[in-house]
């Protein structure tokens, strides 16, 4: 039924336009076609409250939670249960969290700004291909990291070749797309294998949100 996958694609993208979505999202272990947020209202009121401001890099938002559950920390104990160096940590990590106003410094210590939130979006990752289930999989597994539910997502033409038992094997769902879109396996909701990157996708989404409104401001 379609000729490339961002037909496909597309044609998701219609299909669940009532919640928030973001095509082509990158978190680190490849890029998800298609990221649908569920808890939308919570995530529209995280991007008001954060006005445009993001964290960079996944060690900021392992640096900031550390700091986040102690009561004050060093330089010297955070370089030292994160194995960075300690001028990465100083010029780099500390200074783009305290500029963008995650955390203060008093006494030689770093504290938690209160005022400062990450933010856990409830997402569901998609993997587009026409046919080829293999691949498909291989990488809806890798979003298991960031992600409550993974799916492949099928032509219909073609998506009779999967192997349904391998999907249910490893909790991604199987939809079928066509004129209709069909759930042919159903995973069960989890949580995501890595705590961090289910942070990353809310401080991606800013950066993508702001790179748009840059891009649409170019073309006016």
């Amino acid at each position: 039924m379609f000729q490339t996958e961002e037909e496909l694609v597309e044609r998701l993208v219609h299909y669940y336009q009532k919640y928030f979505i973001v095509k082509e999202l990158g978190v680190g272990y490849g890029i998800s076609d298609l990221v649908i947020v569920r808890n939308r209202a919570d995530l529209l009121r995280f991007l008001e409250d954060r006005k445009g401001v993001h964290l960079k890099h996944i060690d900021e938002i392992k640096v900031f939670e550390y700091i986040r559950k102690r009561n004050g920390v060093d330089l010297d104990e955070l370089v030292s249960k994160h194995f960075i160096s300690r001028s990465k940590m100083k010029y780099s990590i500390i200074k783009n969290l305290e500029d963008v106003g995650a955390i203060k410094r008093g006494d030689s210590k770093y504290y938690r700004t209160p005022s400062f939130k990450l933010f856990s979006p409830m997402v569901t990752a998609i993997e587009a291909k026409l046919e080829d289930w293999n691949k498909g999989l291989a990488q809806a597994i890798r979003y298991q990291r960031f992600a409550n539910k993974t799916y492949l997502a099928m032509d219909e033409k073609y998506v009779h070749r999967a192997d349904k038992s391998e999907f249910s094997r490893y909790n991604v769902g199987l939809l079928s797309v066509g004129a209709e879109i069909k759930e042919l396996v159903k995973p069960s909701i989890q949580k995501p294998t890595d705590s961090f990157m289910r942070y990353k996708v809310s401080e991606e989404i800013i950066f993508k949100n702001e790179e748009a409104k840059i891009e649409k401001h170019n073309l006016t």
